[in-house]
């Protein structure tokens, strides 16, 4: 099953980039199945974590999703799914506040998924610094709002490596 997301994963990201940069964008989702492997989650989980956003980002309906690789696979991945047509403000807050309405699981891959973005955010802001910002639609005030709460949702979790390296790469870009 794993092979067969890796597969499709790439033909729905395509060329896509990650944001302002020259990256593939696919490498933000096999980072996400990385961490979720190194932390011993089932194949099923993994899965999700390389398919996390293409309901999101691509044109991949939760349906194909459901006939390739199943529901538990599909409904994971439509659990990290926003909604493109909200603003930024509105998504981010519905991600916030669903959060203690999640599985154990759910909870997993959103954690997976905001250490992938985290590990990047931090490695180019001690490249390029404050100019960093200019990237995100939402400046650095937003984006420490939102990793922030987003960490203090995922409390249950703060046993694991994979939270406990999430707060550590918030501290050291937004508490320095």
């Amino acid at each position: 099953m794993v092979h067969k997301g890796i597969e499709f994963a790439v033909r729905a990201h395509g060329q896509q980039k990650r944001k302002g940069s020259d990256l593939l964008y696919i490498v933000h989702p096999f980072e996400t199945a990385l961490i979720l492997s190194q932390a011993g989650a089932n194949e099923t989980l993994i899965c999700a974590g390389l398919l996390h956003d293409t309901l999101e980002d691509t044109a991949v309906t939760y349906e194909q999703l459901q006939q390739e690789f199943g529901t538990a696979v599909a409904d994971l991945v439509q659990s990290r799914s926003e909604d493109k047509l909200k603003t930024w403000e509105e998504r981010k807050l519905a991600t916030v506040n669903g959060i203690q309405n999640l599985t154990y699981e759910q909870k997993l891959l959103l954690c997976a998924d905001k250490l992938s973005n985290m590990r990047s955010i931090a490695a180019d802001y001690q490249m390029i610094g404050e100019k960093l910002w200019e990237r995100f639609r939402r400046g650095r005030e937003s984006q420490k709002w939102y990793y922030g709460a987003i960490i203090t949702e995922l409390a249950q979790l703060e046993e694991l490596p994979m939270h406990q390296e999430l707060k550590h790469l918030y501290q050291i870009v937004f508490e320095k």
